[in-house]
């Protein structure tokens, strides 16, 4: 898997965010748009999880300095 998912590309290139939780389009929170939250059912979610919200998936986006040199600690 890349490190971006397919819903975080389509959103980059649609400017459309979707709530993982009701399907509605999602807002920036904030001025810095760190934050996107969803107006229609409150859902919140900081935009470097967009796409990949469950740490399964996070985790496996961005692998631990471990993994990436290839030693244990």
């Amino acid at each position: 898997m890349g490190a971006f998912t397919k819903a975080w590309i389509d959103a980059q290139e649609t400017g459309r965010y979707e709530c993982s939780q009701c399907g509605a389009a999602m807002e920036f929170e904030d001025e810095w748009e760190e934050t996107l939250i969803c107006p229609e059912c409150g859902h919140e979610v900081d935009i470097d999880r967009y796409g990949a919200e469950d740490d399964e998936t996070y985790e496996a986006l961005y692998p631990t300095k471990e993994e990436v040199c290839g030693y244990d600690d």
